[in-house]
């Protein structure tokens, strides 16, 4: 299974680097986007509208990069990939690397604004590790969200389901964005980690179980 899941997540790579023009649009939206917002604000923002620009820009660059997951894998590579891979192989290798993936450009993201903006997070550590665990959670619920739209064919549905299902996530990394400028006690900083780190369990065994059903339809 772990070899099968390496030899998928290698091919998702392999794709994506053969196409570069989707990967080069993405960090242009990325640059542009955050280029804009500084001549906006001239440069001059606080850190809760840093933290909110941020994750901002990052959910909308996440539905941009996961919501083609399942498209290239219509028609007949729908039914090669069924046959040589189980359902949850499948999805645990989509998820691992539209995570890594979405980690790669929230990093991006962060140096762009750091680059423009002199505001920046004081608990820098803090900051990236719910960077990490953020990307996670986004790349279990808008990978399962890819996989029923390109089944339905109905792309309305990433907008329509996602952003309600995504909320109680996102509202909990940016209340942790936020606590990583503050000089918090430890067991504050503990608690919404555990949180988000508890959301990412339940979106991945969601996704898990879900799948196979949506697959196999």
């Amino acid at each position: 299974m772990v070899q099968h899941i390496y030899q998928l997540v290698r091919k998702e790579v392999q794709l994506e680097w053969r196409q570069k023009t989707a990967l080069g649009t993405i960090f242009i939206y990325v640059l542009g986007t955050t280029f804009l917002v500084y001549l906006i604000f001239q440069g001059n923002i606080t850190i809760p509208t840093w933290i909110a620009l941020f994750w901002i820009i990052a959910l909308f660059t996440t539905v941009n990069a996961a919501s083609k997951s399942f498209i290239k894998d219509a028609n007949e590579q729908f039914y090669y990939l069924r046959s040589m891979a189980s359902p949850v192989e499948i999805i645990l290798s989509k998820i691992i690397y539209n995570a890594l993936l979405i980690t790669v450009l929230a990093l991006v993201i962060y140096g762009v604004m750091v680059l423009f903006f002199n505001e920046n997070i004081a608990d820098k550590k803090l900051f990236l590790l719910t960077i990490v665990l953020g990307s996670i959670g986004f790349s279990n619920l808008f990978t399962l969200l890819s996989a029923i739209t390109a089944r339905t064919q109905n792309f309305a549905l990433l907008a329509i389901l996602g952003f309600p299902i995504i909320l109680p996530l996102l509202l909990l990394i940016v209340k942790m964005s936020g606590l990583s400028d503050f000089a918090i006690q430890e067991k504050d900083i503990y608690l919404h980690l555990g949180a988000i780190a508890l959301l990412d369990v339940i979106t991945l065994l969601l996704a898990v179980v879900l799948f196979p059903f949506i697959w196999q339809d």
